[in-house]
């Protein structure tokens, strides 16, 4: 049984809005494929019809054509109930069908007046013929043009969904730039005053890093993409100064091919997975440790290590508020074609962020 779905809400749904202009605005093909049908009808009145096959072809393109004019007047695939403008079109178009058809066999001299008007009763059975058929196949239309409507409108739906779903990402990536770690910077700014004190030469090179981290960090804040360069840059500068903190404790180097610099990927990426390394692996342990990051192409993927030796996993982790935000970030940007995977080494740990290149 056909089912004729109700069309997502939508202003002025309600109505079958009639108009004549909609069936001028109908393409060219589609009125070739009523042809065709029609003729398809004609096809199977002449196998049981004695007469010549003119007669059933005229019957059969003058009601078809009618009712197709007629339901694209109407167009009930728009309406939310579609029925009853799809049944007033059919039988509007059946009427003027059958008064186009006997017009033209009477006009041709196929049949004389009096064929018609003295068996009332024929002429009844064959509009009531033509008028189902027409619901028929007017119907599967309508069907087919309200399914199509709903995969528009599901499709439309998706893409909203996700284009939301990315602006909720960038705007959490701005609000977390924009944070650039407060109590990192009071950290630093704390240990350049003791420094000013106590040994004005170092004072002076963490300052410079400093400036270095902010001018690379504060461009970013208004940008969702950025070069694997620029983040080495970020990063260095960043860990420039936490190694004036600590000393001895904590050594680090990179090893990233000068080809790869230039490639693109999401800000702020790189340095969230240093800091974790920082923050969980090297200051908790007594020993601290060294990071290495290290980046290679990998057929058309960036694969980004970072590695630090650590204190290793926590056996018993925490929320990991940072690496699932690196994870929301990548499925809302790339979906399945990128990934961050965290596992233990030793000693220490290694992140892996894999992403896809424009290469």
């Amino acid at each position: 049984m056909l089912m004729l779905k109700p069309l997502p809400k939508q202003s002025g749904a309600d109505t079958p809005q009639f108009s004549l202009r909609h069936a001028l605005n109908v393409p060219w093909y589609l009125w070739l494929l009523v042809c065709a049908l029609n003729m398809c009808v004609a096809g199977l009145e002449a196998l049981e019809d004695p007469r010549p096959f003119i007669y059933p072809l005229i019957s059969a393109q003058a009601t078809g054509f009618a009712i197709a004019l007629w339901v694209s007047c109407f167009r009930p695939w728009r309406a939310n109930r579609p029925w009853w403008p799809l049944i007033v079109a059919v039988i509007m178009g059946t009427i003027t069908g059958m008064a186009v058809n006997v017009a033209i066999k009477i006009g041709s001299g196929l049949y004389s007046a009096n064929h018609y008007f003295s068996g009332a009763s024929g002429l009844m059975v064959a509009a009531l013929f033509t008028g189902f058929h027409g619901l028929f196949v007017s119907a599967m239309f309508v069907g087919q043009l309200r399914e199509r409507i709903h995969l528009q409108a599901l499709h439309a739906s998706a893409a909203e969904k996700l284009q939301l779903s990315r602006q909720a990402i960038a705007a959490e990536l701005r609000m977390m730039q924009a944070q650039v770690e407060p109590h990192f910077l009071f950290n630093t700014l704390s240990n350049v005053q003791f420094l000013v004190e106590t040994n004005p030469p170092a004072a002076a090179i963490m300052l410079e890093h400093l400036t270095a981290y902010l001018r690379a960090s504060i461009p970013q804040l208004r940008e969702q993409e950025t070069t694997l360069g620029r983040e080495i840059r970020l990063t260095s500068s960043y860990l420039a100064i936490i190694q004036m903190r600590m000393g001895d404790r904590m050594r680090y180097a990179f090893d990233v091919p000068e080809q790869l610099l230039n490639t693109s990927m999401p800000p702020m990426m790189l340095l969230s997975l240093v800091e974790n390394a920082v923050k969980h692996g090297i200051e908790p342990s007594e020993l601290g440790g060294e990071i290495m990051i290290q980046a290679k192409l990998d057929g058309r993927q960036l694969v980004i290590e970072v590695r630090d030796t650590g204190c290793g996993l926590s056996p018993t982790p925490g929320q990991g508020v940072g690496l699932m935000n690196i994870r929301e970030r990548l499925d809302a940007l790339y979906g399945r074609d990128a990934c961050l995977n965290l596992r233990a080494a030793s000693p220490g740990a290694i992140a892996t962020l894999t992403l896809p290149t424009d290469e």
